[in-house]
């Protein structure tokens, strides 16, 4: 019985709610509202699931200060509270003052822009290093053709990365290409991977909800 309700009850209805969004892209005069109420329920269920998740980062977090007083735990934990606290707040100002303009950008888009988003550039800008420095230190120590090819794609990664004169510009576009055909392939493996995942978990050849 307890298996019924922790392996196979969740199985029948994750395979039915997806056969039923399947279903709706090809009879959506049919079962477009059956969509729409089984997305919402997905959102709220992920809302909980990201709350939980917060909440279990939380305590982690405090646990590791409490017994081994670690200072970077500290700082992830009073981060995390303030930016909680001040978006929270900002929401609800929102709720209560939905007839009224907002004055400038919204909290959460300035959180972005000013913090977020260089630091994203930042970690972009040395990616580029970090493949290289890889390359050559597993040059060093295995020289294969896998080495070979890796080295190659640092290079490649690197030389799209700076800026370059007018002269050198299509040889910048040549590399931007390369880079450009090697997101698509990365972008089509991500999208079959899901698509088999999903197929999987519909015809219940794997069940997560049961591990």
């Amino acid at each position: 019985m307890r298996r019924f309700f922790t392996s196979t009850a969740p199985t029948v209805i994750t395979g039915i709610a997806g056969l039923i969004v399947l279903l709706s892209f090809i009879f959506p005069q049919y079962l477009l509202a059956f969509r729409v109420v089984l997305i919402n329920i997905a959102v709220i269920v992920a809302g909980m699931a990201l709350l939980l998740g917060f909440v279990r980062l939380l305590n982690l977090h405090l646990r590791r200060v409490q017994q081994r007083k670690n200072f970077y735990s500290l700082i992830a934990l009073i981060v995390a509270l303030l930016v909680f606290a001040v978006l929270s707040v900002e929401r609800l100002l929102n709720l209560f003052n939905a007839n009224q303009p907002a004055a400038g950008l919204p909290l959460n888009s300035l959180v972005f822009n000013s913090v977020i988003g260089p630091i994203q550039s930042t970690l972009g800008a040395l990616l580029a290093v970090f493949l290289g420095v890889a390359a050559v230190r597993m040059a060093q120590r295995r020289r294969t053709w896998g080495t070979l090819w890796f080295l190659v794609s640092a290079i490649v990664v690197l030389l799209t990365q700076i800026p370059v004169t007018d002269a050198l510009l299509p040889i910048r576009q040549f590399f931007d290409a390369l880079a450009m055909g090697g997101l698509r392939g990365l972008l089509l493996g991500v999208a079959l991977g899901t698509l088999a995942v999903a197929f999987r978990v519909l015809l219940a050849i794997d069940r997560p909800q049961g591990e």
